[in-house]
């Protein structure tokens, strides 16, 4: 539970310096320069919250494969199960990590891959030293597989939903008569269930133990998807239907992040991006105000109807990095739910190792000729007590839109106050990355050739790359009597099964690109890990 005083200093300070303001907007690349040893504090209403720095990094081995026979991979969420957690005598810690991957390897079409939640055994040794690290202090082991099942014991399926009715739930996203998941956010309830959440039909399922569904949470009426074809689909997501609709959850920008509370009490989920309604057009700077809800699971049936429905206005960027104005927002892609009003939310850009962004641009000197630099990748501190709930408001039970605007106008609806935040942990710190062997480099074989024929001499794109997608969060305790406050934070990425040696659903494959431009090599599934101060928070005794 929040407990400590320094805590309810923040949220007097929260619920003035947060009652105006907008967005970051950031047109150059956001770079952390503090050096390895050396914590960052951030001040907010007399609690110090501080980033002691990158202490760990675990990789998952490429190549490996679950018990159902295709490859591992694909952090889309991760949560470690706080009643395995231990620190040893010798300093290290050990635990059980669950990772969802999201809807298999679906690069040439989408596939028929059941959802699961993959089982890890991991064992952290933290280095706080100054030195390089030359082997991961983060391991995995991987345990098992434990395949999602509906409610009669059938698997779910990746594929694109065109039915919206299934075993008397209603809308849900169906295909061939299963649920159709594309699994993003992982929750783990004091009682050791599950909730997932999905992007096809923002949907959040509540599954047992095993993996069986055991209940479902539909969206507000304002998240479902409205078209100008009334024939289409509910929850489709073909290009067809994408280029008609007028309103609800815009595709692939569902619920992303999910987490419940420390008190076991509130089920929290967010949007990766804004609602259509909330930015009609296809401009994606316009997209920096995403939807969260609060749901109440102490309050049974009433549990359907949000609690808590707040925007959150995300920071915006410059995807070239040299200082033009905003042309894209940062996808929220993870959070932890804190309070039932406070949480860390994980938003990046999608440039990096993976993304397919890999072209040299000879005037770009500033940023390395690339591109496509790596602009964002952050983990904030927001705060939704000074914001507009919108829970019964013809906000949620329509398609009023909640913002008004376009690019540097863009703002809530006239008398509506987002939540925004303060950045806590930026994962571009180039001196702490080289560390543990890790770099920034974003430009593919073809463009470094360029480069070098010009006379630039650039880092080239390799497995030891930064990758586009970070999409999980995780925090566990230190364990440390000296600093109760402090805990690990772990930050994972989705590497959307980028191998070589690939096996899905009983077929090789090879994600490897070699086009110009368009480079992809294997992107291993990392894990990130910060010590942080977290002052008042304390994770559920279950």
């Amino acid at each position: 539970m929040l407990r400590s005083p320094a805590f309810r200093v923040l949220v007097l300070y929260l619920a003035s310096a947060l009652a105006v303001g907008a967005a970051t907007s950031y047109t150059t690349p956001n770079l952390d320069s503090t050096p390895a040893g050396q914590a960052k504090p951030v001040w907010l209403g007399g609690a110090k919250f501080v980033n002691k720095g990158l202490v760990g990094v675990g990789q998952l081995a490429v190549g490996a494969l679950d018990d159902r026979g295709d490859s591992l991979g694909s952090f889309s969420a991760f949560k470690v199960d706080t009643r395995t957690w231990r620190r040893h005598p010798d300093g290290s810690y050990g635990g059980t990590l669950f990772t969802l991957p999201d809807r298999g390897y679906n690069v040439q079409g989408l596939i028929d891959y059941p959802a699961r939640l993959q089982r890890f055994e991991i064992t952290f040794r933290p280095d706080y030293g100054r030195d390089p690290v030359l082997a991961p202090n983060l391991t995995f082991a991987f345990k098992a597989t434990r395949t999602i099942l509906d409610f009669k014991g059938n698997v779910t399926t990746g594929l694109d939903p065109r039915e919206d009715a299934l075993q008397g739930f209603s809308p849900v996203p169906v295909r061939h008569g299963r649920f159709a998941v594309d699994a993003e956010g992982l929750a783990l309830h004091p009682d050791g269930t599950f909730y997932l959440s999905e992007e096809y039909g923002a949907t959040i399922y509540h599954v047992s133990a095993r993996g069986r569904m055991l209940g479902l949470l539909t969206p507000p009426n304002a998240f479902l998807p409205r078209y100008a074809n009334k024939e289409l689909p509910g929850f489709t997501t073909d290009m067809k239907a994408v280029e008609v609709q007028t309103g609800g959850r815009r595709d692939n920008q569902g619920y992303e992040g999910l987490d419940i509370t420390p008190d076991g009490r509130f089920l929290v989920a967010m949007l990766q991006g804004a609602l259509r309604q909330d930015c009609p057009t296809e401009e994606e700077n316009n997209r920096a105000y995403a939807r969260l809800v609060v749901y109440d699971l102490a309050a049974g049936a009433a549990s359907r109807q949000p609690v808590g429905h707040y925007l959150v206005e995300l920071p915006t960027l410059n995807t070239a990095g040299l200082g033009q104005p905003a042309n894209k927002a940062a996808a929220q892609s993870e959070l932890i739910a804190l309070s039932r009003t406070d949480f860390l939310v994980l938003a990046r850009d999608s440039s990096g190792s993976g993304s397919g962004k890999a072209a040299y641009a000879p005037d770009a000197g500033a940023v390395g000729y690339a591109a496509a630099p790596h602009i964002y990748k952050s983990v904030l501190w927001v705060s939704a007590r000074a914001a507009t709930n919108l829970a019964g408001t013809p906000y949620e039970s329509g398609y009023l839109p909640a913002v008004r605007g376009s690019g540097p106008t863009l703002a809530p609806a006239y008398g509506l106050a987002a939540a925004t935040g303060t950045e806590i942990v930026n994962l571009l710190n180039p001196v702490q990355l080289a560390r543990f062997g890790l770099d920034l480099n974003v430009i593919g074989p073809a463009g470094v050739a360029k480069a070098a024929a010009e006379g630039h001499r650039v880092g080239a794109l390799s497995p030891a790359s930064l990758s586009a997608k970070w999409e999980a969060l995780a925090v566990v305790p230190c364990l440390d009597s000296a600093y109760p406050d402090d805990y690990f934070l772990l930050v994972g990425n989705d590497n959307d099964f980028q191998t070589a040696a690939g096996a899905m659903l009983g077929k090789s494959y090879d994600a490897t690109n070699q086009q110009p431009g368009m480079e992809i090599v294997e992107t291993p599934n990392r894990i990130l890990v910060y010590r942080v101060t977290l002052p008042g928070y304390a994770l559920p005794a279950r």
